[in-house]
């Protein structure tokens, strides 16, 4: 299998979102997924009050096989791992539109990438795509909800000849929206996402649209700290294109995983584990996020 026929069946992705900002792998062209799956959790509904806000994300994502529709392998001697850093910048503003408070955030981020092959190998570190996107939140009694348009720009390093990609090379459009219910000591969490993909000009290939969404359910064991089972659903909508015909290959998975948070006055921290099942066209493994958020009021 040569490596021109290898980039078009799989490859490697960072995402990294709202969460955000994965390094997750699909069924979409060089596998360049930019929603950042499971990095989302706790109380991910509620946006903070005006100011300024800094998050930063760690993952690290460990794949050992590369499954087809039927769950069977698809490519030989295949292995992926992929760390990276995702700073996100968060300003909130005392501005009302629709009765929710406006907000903006930016992401930019830093990944090391490996990938391996049916004998070919890959290497790749630096600055990935950057996400911009308004937002609104609103909060009513125990309801909390968010709504966004995120805008992913193809500012990260590509080259059509190499294995391994940290840009992805075209636009994405993301409409998000998340929400929360806080009740006493529970929480219930999640964020959903529909990707809209522009083509690849260098490539002709166009990935497909897909829906993505992170869950949390979480309890508080104590007054610093929650424990959650949380993970994410993915799932290809439409085909991918080359040269405008479809050529099918969507991909699917579910991920679930333990978490933990701990938090003080201004800052929090929050850590998970998460394992993927039900895979189709696209790498299975297992993932570990880190979350820090910092009020800087």
């Amino acid at each position: 299998m040569n490596r021109k026929i290898l980039k078009n069946i799989s490859g490697v992705a960072v995402w990294i979102m709202l969460g955000i900002f994965s390094s997750s792998v699909c069924a979409t062209e060089s596998g360049a997924d930019s929603f950042p799956h499971g990095a989302e959790g706790i109380m991910v509904g509620a946006l903070p009050p005006a100011g300024l806000y800094f998050l930063g994300y760690y993952q690290q994502y460990r794949a050992t096989e590369f499954l087809d529709s039927n769950g069977d392998e698809l490519i030989p001697d295949f292995d992926l791992d992929v760390h990276a850093f995702v700073p996100r910048m968060v300003w909130m503003t005392d501005q009302k539109i629709l009765n929710g408070q406006l907000g903006f955030y930016g992401i930019l981020p830093l990944v090391d990438l490996r990938v391996q092959m049916a004998g070919e190998h890959d290497h790749r570190s630096g600055i990935g795509d950057t996400m911009l996107a308004p937002m609104l939140g609103w909060h009513h009694g125990n309801h909390h909800w968010i709504a966004a348009l995120e805008n992913i720009l193809p500012t990260g390093d590509y080259d059509a000849d190499r294995l391994a990609n940290i840009g992805k090379n075209y636009y994405t459009f993301r409409p998000i929206f998340a929400y929360s219910y806080h009740r006493a000591a529970w929480d219930i969490s999640t964020k959903m996402a529909y990707s809209f993909n522009t083509e690849n000009d260098d490539t002709n290939y166009q990935s497909g649209h897909y829906f993505s969404a992170d869950y949390s359910l979480g309890y508080q064991l104590f007054p610093d700290v929650n424990i959650a089972v949380q993970g994410y659903v993915f799932k290809q909508m439409s085909d991918d294109k080359k040269d405008g015909v479809d050529i099918g290959f969507r991909g699917q998975s579910i991920a679930i995983g333990p978490a933990i948070q701990y938090q003080q006055k201004g800052w929090s921290l929050e850590a998970k584990y998460l394992t993927e099942t039900k895979v189709e066209n696209r790498p299975k493994g297992d993932a570990a996020w880190l979350k820090l958020v910092w009020s800087f009021n």
